[in-house]
């Protein structure tokens, strides 16, 4: 069997196993080629079958990288002269180099298939080499299914048949391979353990791509331990190795840059991945992509810029939908299910071949042949309970399965959710803090220096303070009334209200700014109208609205009330002859729900967050605002809420 072995570590490359060795790139088609020309060479003048059979696994071999197709043109030809001659070591091997190439060209299902048949044969052959190379590929596609404990166990397995001293490179790939295995597992101090041997064992080797993956996992194991420093020389000894393959370099870049912003070097973090992307998305390999995307997020979220944040969040989110399908890890399973249930016929075929030899022997003996009668009966009853047992426990696995992925999601929605309310109260701690700075600094002027005041200047700084009291009131009272909105189980407390009286209120208020202003009201709402809704919530809707069309019209404008029922929803109209507001600027608060802010006619300020939360409450009632605005003539913004008491 030639070259069987580094099967495992290409797998990694496609799935998740991170300390992968692609001996096998581009930058060697020129050996590549050579050896193929000798073994072809080779082929033409040897005309034993087997040997042909082994030459032609052998040129298959170093097409898998260099051209998978051809791959599966020269294996075919190797399998079929090793049946030919019915040789079982040589049809393991062609079924076991057959499964490589599945697994380069993505097509896991088929792969699995064939190391189920190689397996077989390197069973009946008894040939230890071959069955340790066969534990180490299950074990990888394991890893891919994400079960991790049988990806131990059958690296464990292929390292118990492998001879230490004769072997020594296969020994020391699989330890590499335990150290990504407990990496994923978070048995952080396994993965250290594994990796420090790898480190030492590599020194040993003369292929230094050994020592660049040993050097890889410790350092991504240091990054998992937070210790950014020890990460980040390990990460360095890795790429500091000649000839590392290309998928390997870029994933080793990307765990450099997470080490780079842990170290809080944003800045190095996004140089060190620049202008890589359009490089790894024309790999195909999705376990590299994932962690691209997701360390650019990262490098995002550390530099403030959340729209890119967010870009990055989504295709992450997309493509490991795409890579961990449910339909797809459910065929996995099955044809594991159904390959070790034919496994079991075929030793229970066996057994029964060597009852019907004993019974031959014994025919003409009465009394052992009803022992062997009784034997077969108590046999055949433990297969069946054994069988009810398996069939339970699959059951309950899948039932256990499917609830953890209805877990898994939920758990997905309210990170999400989480990550939006922490946004918005990042937001709100930023915008209390600036008018209780200017509360505070008012109020120290007037202590320590009011006898430098006038009467009139001391009057307009009360006036201020109040102004800038009032807007902090109404912002605490906004993310109050929304924070209520947002309690699980909380009811609102509908009741018949008259609008006018809401409108009133809300215009008392403003009157200092409509009177400086001499903004024309008027209100076209009948005086008896009643709305059956929450009292709180409608005069904070209505407040924003007010204070909003107040701000943006200018002096002598106008603000026209007025009110319509519609398919049983109250649609309260407030109309400014304003400056107006662009489409794509509505659309990105009233529909997005991001922060936007503009400075009213008379210079006041903003903050921002008012029709954002506006919007959010009003949906919790049943309801939500729109509005329609004309450039240099103003806007129209309508309170929509159902006639009747109806919350989401």
């Amino acid at each position: 069997m030639s070259n069987i072995g580094y099967f495992t570590l290409s797998v990694q490359v496609y799935s998740v196993l991170c300390s992968c060795i692609l001996f096998l790139m581009v930058p060697q088609a020129f050996a590549q080629s050579t050896k193929i020309d000798s073994l072809s060479k080779l082929l033409k003048e040897v005309t034993s079958d087997t040997l042909r059979s082994d030459i032609n696994e052998q040129i298959a071999y170093q097409y898998l990288y260099y051209k998978p197709d051809s791959t599966l043109v020269y294996v075919n030809k190797a399998l079929q002269l090793a049946e030919k001659n019915n040789w079982s070591s040589g049809i393991a091997n062609a079924h076991n180099r057959k499964g490589t190439y599945y697994v380069v060209t993505s097509q896991y299902t088929e792969a699995i298939l064939e190391f189920q048949k190689a397996l077989q044969f390197y069973q009946k052959s008894n040939n230890s080499v071959g069955l340790s190379t066969t534990y180490g590929n299950l074990a990888s596609l394991d890893f891919y299914l994400k079960d991790y404990d049988a990806a131990l166990e059958n690296f464990h397995k292929s390292v118990e048949l492998l001879d230490t001293v004769s072997q020594f490179n296969q020994y020391t790939k699989e330890t590499l391979n335990l150290s990504a295995v407990h990496r994923e597992k978070k048995n952080l101090d396994s993965a250290l353990y594994y990796a420090k041997r790898g480190i030492e064992y590599s020194k040993k080797l003369s292929d230094k791509r050994f020592l660049s993956v040993a050097h890889f996992n410790m350092g991504t194991a240091q990054y998992f331990v937070k210790n950014p420093e020890e990460a980040l020389k390990n990460l360095n000894a890795s790429l500091n190795q000649e000839n590392i393959p290309l998928q390997f370099k870029l994933l080793a870049k990307c765990y450099r840059a997470k080490v780079y912003l842990d170290l809080n070097q944003p800045t190095k973090s996004e140089n060190e991945i620049a202008g890589l992307e359009e490089q790894i998305i024309s790999l195909n390999d999705h376990y590299l992509t994932l962690i691209f995307f997701e360390t650019k997020q990262a490098i995002y979220e550390v530099l403030n810029q959340d729209g890119k944040a967010l870009e990055y969040s989504k295709k992450y989110i997309k493509l490991n939908k795409e890579v961990h399908n449910r339909e797809q890890t459910n065929i996995f399973q099955n044809i594991k299910a159904k390959y070790a249930q034919e496994e079991r016929a075929y030793e229970n075929q066996l057994l029964r071949n060597e009852s019907e030899i004993q019974a031959l022997q014994i025919e003409r003996q009465k009394y052992a042949i009803y022992a062997i009668i009784i034997i077969a009966v108590l046999f055949l009853i433990l297969i069946f309970i054994f069988y009810r047992l398996y069939k339970f426990k699959s059951e309950n696995n899948q039932i256990l399965k499917d609830k953890q992925e209805v877990l898994n999601a939920s758990n997905q929605d309210l990170e999400a959710i989480n990550r939006q309310k922490d946004n918005l109260f990042s937001i709100v701690a930023h915008d209390v803090k600036s008018p209780v700075a200017a509360i505070l600094n008012s109020i120290t002027l007037l202590n320590e220096d009011h006898k430098n005041f006038s009467e009139s200047e001391i009057q307009e700084l009360y006036k201020e303070l109040k102004k800038q009291t009032s807007d902090l009131y109404y912002l605490i009272e906004n993310v109050l009334v929304w924070a209520r909105s947002q309690m699980n189980g909380f009811k609102f407390s509908f009741k018949e209200l008259v609008i006018n009286r809401f409108i009133t209120e809300t215009l008392e208020i403003e009157g200092i700014f409509i009177t400086r202003k001499k903004i024309t009201v008027i209100n076209n709402i009948a005086k008896d109208a009643i709305i059956n809704t929450d009292p709180q919530v409608l005069r904070v809707l209505l407040r924003n609205l007010i204070n909003n069309a107040v701000k943006f019209t200018p002096v002598s404008g106008q603000i026209t009330f007025s009110s319509s029922i519609s398919q049983g929803f109250c649609h309260i109209h407030i109309t400014d002859t304003g400056q107006g507001m662009p489409e794509d600027k509505i659309k990105k608060v009233l529909i997005n729900q991001e922060r936007y802010t503009l400075k009213g006619t008379a210079n006041e300020p903003g903050n921002g967050i008012g029709l954002i939360l506006s919007q959010e409450i009003a949906g919790k009632i049943g309801g939500h605002i729109e509005a329609q605005s004309i450039l240099g003539e103003g806007s129209t913004f309508t309170l929509v809420i159902p006639s009747e008491s109806t919350t989401r």
